[in-house]
């Protein structure tokens, strides 16, 4: 945003340089980003009058024109339409020098002599208008330097403003930060009008059906005005801001947006039907052709400025065409109104249609200052285009807003801070940011200006108070205070070793979207009515529509898109929630898993490796990796039912009596489903149910001295007798010198006859205190046999005295 410096001082009384005021600003929060020169690179351009205008013998739309300049005299060959005698205008003769280098000569233009140049705001670099000349109003004086004659002797500040100070966004905001900085005086505009006639409720109405998206609505009306070309300092310093001048009285309305922040709009009163404002939502199949000429479609959900017939404006954003102030008009309706800064950004976004007053909107404007705004362009009106002000103001607030009081405590800043300025400096500053406050025995009452929307709490109100004192005021202190030790929360934990220890087992994490494909979903087992599914009321999709009940679904799908992407050798595992319905209207269950996929090779193809393709005890593998990382028991498995898994190769997976998860093999036809034509291992753990059992104990011995007798045992039992089982009776029935258990080898053929199977396992006895004789491990050994026997009927096929490798 760019500031005049000339004039902020209109609006603050300071000694200091435009440099030093970017300094402070900056230091203070609101970023000047560069301090420039207003002029443009001129030299030698003049105020002159024209004298006469004659046609060019030759034509073409070219005059002839007699001007004077100070003590000269010049004929000038010139093309604008808008030159005539007696008005003054911007005038290079011949030596001048305008914008990029460029030298004016005297020169033959069409057979005539021209002394020199009539130059438009695009030829001076004042603007883009390259349409007519550059006219000056009756104060100027013919030969008087064009730069002075304009005010532009002045610097411009470039001020960076952030969306959460609206109220900088213009001269009279950042005025009353420079007098808080400096010490200054702020004076506020001059905004006294002086009324006469009707009463303006006579001459106008305001309806607001839509108080929700318009909370306030004033307008003033003026009659008699006469419209026309502004003033030169009108218009100039619209042009040093980057606004195009178009007439004295949309000028005005500018003119106070960039002066006090809040934008305005004029109507032509008497192209707004029975001279009713009616503030609404837009209609279906409306539209309006804008300000800027373009036919603008609107939505039912956009706020609108309508009369009794049709929408006149696109509130808060842009006027129509069919209302616009012009030439003939000579009634103004002038608005002034609060708009939701939400809808206004919706709209705008909507249309296209980015404008100086949307881009104040959207951040917030002052719903207080609108009585303000209102006198302060009438006033400027009557004063460049004439006119008398009706009696009293239209305004429309059906909800007024309450104060917002904070207390500043200054212990609070102190201990904030870590300094605190004295009591008056406090109350000086906040008086200088425009904050009324009372003195009270630990500080300040204080009231919150409408303007200041960023400030909301008593934190707010310490940091306006330090950033005006000087951040360099603040002493370097030691930090102080206890130091107290925080751990991570359990469940960040128990994830956090999980991914290690299946990272480190081979397996690449996976993080898969928690909105599922209700169709993958019905291939692994949950039909399409399914109570137990979440379903979405509004989903984006209907491949996103349901909250996964597996991770599974999730992992198939990134092996899937790996496998047609030449990736067929996978080991993935993901950590996330799984969701599961309750009754209506309650919140769903949530569950920590963890999931695992493999499928392929078990290692990289290679000249030397084994192409052996990974099976259900690489999944029963990583399942145990992480029970044991945990430390929560020995993983057992046992039947299982689900739907997804091969049957007879896939088990539950439990840890003492509690079932944890499942694993194994995954069907064929979901295989199918997921489009993969080879074999894949799942395994699903509940993490919260696993991280519920009770920790294993570690107990530490020493090693011990003597020797271990080692056992084979092979034993013949029925062919649906799980290992499992057997080993589970052999580990907690047999002698306690048993050390360890291990199956070696299962066989099932003609030599164990159908429906039998042979399991063969290696045994370790060792005893603590002595060495074991042959007749001891014999007696254990006997009555292990002898247990087997009655749990399972097994029959020993063989038993071998020597040790096993």
């Amino acid at each position: 945003m760019k500031i005049l410096f000339g004039w902020l001082r209109e609006f603050v009384e300071t000694d200091a340089t435009p440099k030093e005021v970017a300094e402070r600003l900056t230091m203070a929060g609101i970023e000047v980003a560069d301090v420039a020169s207003a002029a443009p690179d001129l030299g030698g351009v003049v105020v002159a009058r024209v004298l006469a205008v004659t046609p060019h013998p030759a034509g073409r739309g070219l005059t002839v024109c007699d001007v004077v300049a100070g003590s000269g005299r010049f004929r000038v060959v010139c093309g604008a339409p808008n030159v005539r005698a007696g008005v003054l205008a911007a005038f290079a003769p011949p030596g001048a020098i305008l914008g990029g280098g460029r030298r004016i000569e005297v020169a033959t233009i069409r057979g005539t002599v021209s002394q020199g140049m009539l130059c438009s705001e695009a030829e001076l670099g004042l603007g883009d208008d390259a349409e007519g000349i550059l006219l000056l109003d009756g104060t100027a004086e013919a030969g008087a330097d064009l730069v002075s004659s304009l005010g532009l002797n002045d610097s411009i500040l470039e001020v960076e403003v952030t969306p959460n100070r609206p109220d900088c966004l213009c001269v009279a905001g950042l005025a009353r930060e420079v007098a808080a900085l400096t010490s200054g005086q702020f004076r506020e505009p001059a905004n006294e009008v002086t009324e006469g006639g009707p009463p303006a409720a006579e001459l106008a109405s305001v309806v607001i059906e839509d108080d929700d998206l318009c909370s306030r609505y004033g307008a003033r009306v003026i009659t008699d005005v006469v419209v026309g070309a502004s003033p030169t300092w009108l218009a100039q310093r619209l042009r040093a801001v980057g606004q195009r001048p178009i007439n004295s009285v949309v000028d005005v309305t500018n003119y106070v947006m960039w002066e006090l922040g809040h934008p305005l709009h004029a109507f032509d009163a008497d192209l707004v039907a029975g001279r009713q404002v009616i503030v609404r939502r837009a209609r279906s199949g409306e539209s309006l052709v804008t300000l800027d000429g373009q036919t603008r479609s609107l939505a039912e959900a956009m706020l609108v400025i309508a009369d009794r017939d049709r929408p006149i404006a696109v509130g808060g954003i842009m006027g129509g065409a069919n209302s616009e102030v012009g030439a003939t008009t000579r009634t103004v309706l002038l608005e002034a109104a609060y708009f939701k800064p939400g809808s206004i950004r919706r709209t705008a976004k909507a249309l296209g249609l980015a404008t100086e007053a949307s881009y104040r909107f959207e951040r917030g404007a002052d719903i207080e200052a609108i009585p303000t705004a209102l006198d302060r362009a009438a006033r400027l009106i009557t004063v460049v285009a004439g006119g008398r002000i009706a009696r009293g103001r239209i305004d429309v607030y059906p909800h007024p807003r309450s104060p917002l009081h904070l207390d500043l405590r200054l212990e609070r800043l102190r201990r904030v801070v870590g300094a605190c300025p004295p009591r008056a400096t406090v109350g000086a500053i906040l008086e200088g940011l425009g904050f009324p406050s009372r003195e009270t025995a630990e500080g300040y009452r204080v009231e919150v200006p409408s303007r200041r929307r960023d400030v909301a709490m008593e934190d707010d109100l310490v940091e306006e108070v330090v950033r005006v004192w000087g951040y360099h005021h603040v002493p370097s202190t030691v930090p102080s205070g206890a130091l107290v030790l925080t751990r991570r929360p359990r469940h960040v934990v128990v994830q956090e070793t999980v991914r290690r220890t299946l990272a480190a087992a081979g397996l690449r994490e996976a993080i898969s979207l928690s909105l599922a494909n209700p169709v993958q979903l019905e291939a692994l087992g949950w039909s399409a009515d399914d109570p137990r599914v979440v379903r979405l009321q509004n989903p984006l999709s209907a491949e996103r529509s349901v909250l996964r009940p597996t991770l599974l679904a999730g992992l198939l799908e990134a092996i899937q898109t790996n496998v047609r992407r030449q990736s067929p050798d996978l080991r993935l595992f993901e950590v996330g929630r799984v969701f599961q319905a309750r009754g209506r209207g309650e919140l769903p269950d949530e569950d920590t898993r963890v999931g695992l996929v493999m499928s392929g090779l078990r290692t990289p193809r290679s000249w030397f490796a084994p192409r052996e393709r990974l099976d259900v005890l690489d999944a029963k593998g990583a399942a145990e990796s992480v029970v044991a990382a945990l430390s929560r028991g020995e993983v057992q498995v046992g039947p299982t039912a689900t739907p997804f898994l091969e049957d007879g190769r896939g088990a539950a997976v439990l840890v003492g009596a509690t079932e944890i998860g499942v694993m194994g093999e995954l069907h064929p036809r979901v295989a199918r489903a997921f489009d993969l034509a080879a074999p894949v291992m799942v395994a699903e753990l509940s993490l919260d149910r696993l991280d519920a059992l009770p920790g294993r104990v570690t107990v530490y011995r020493p090693l011990v001295r003597f020797p271990a007798v080692p056992r084979d045992l092979a034993i013949v039992v029925a062919a649906d007798v799980p290992a499992g089982e057997v080993s589970r009776v052999i580990e907690t029935d047999g002698d306690p010198c048993l050390r360890s258990v291990a199956l070696f080898d299962v066989y099932q053929g003609d030599q164990v006859g159908p429906g039998r199977k042979s399991l063969a396992y290696g045994l370790l006895y060792q005893a603590e205190d002595r060495t074991l004789t042959d007749a001891e491990v014999n007696a254990m050994h006997g009555r292990l046999v002898e247990r087997l026997r009655v749990a399972f009927g097994a029959e020993v096929r063989g038993v071998a005295a020597e040790g096993h490798e």
